[in-house]
């Protein structure tokens, strides 16, 4: 099909219609059910932003102009029906804590001169500083 011949078949308010559709202005369809049309509009009228040349975004919700809510706990409304009792947690041996304690290593601080006791594998290189001493 031709989409000239399909324009051209058109009646004059099908053509309206088919212009606002092109140009996304849907608010004046007349084919449109009043159901359809009365939900576009809500969401047109509930929230409506705007995006500036500089790309800030402008928010405009002065429709629905309620007050914050609290948010309010309700009980728990779960209930255990048993339907996984068949399901038992295997029985195993618990596994045995062997890790060697800390290698500690006494080192003299080369700012102050304090002797600390220190974790080996905090120490590196010749010249060590204290906690107090790292800032300065």
């Amino acid at each position: 099909m031709n989409l000239r011949n399909f324009v051209e078949g058109l009646t004059i308010a099908e053509r309206e219609e088919l212009i606002d559709i092109l140009t996304e202005n849907y608010t004046t369809w007349t084919t449109m059910p009043p159901h359809i049309k009365e939900m576009l509009s809500q969401d047109e009228k509930r929230d409506k932003t705007s995006v500036m040349e500089n790309f800030q975004v402008i928010k405009d919700n002065n429709v629905n102009k309620k007050r914050k809510e609290a948010v309010k706990a309700h009980g728990n409304t779960w209930e255990d029906t048993g339907e996984d009792r068949h399901i038992e947690t295997p029985k195993v041996n618990i596994t045995p804590r062997n890790r060697s304690k800390p290698k500690i290593k006494e080192i003299k601080c080369h700012v102050c001169g304090k002797t600390q006791k220190v974790n080996a594998s905090l120490v590196y290189g010749e010249y060590y500083r204290c906690d107090n001493c790292v800032g300065r």
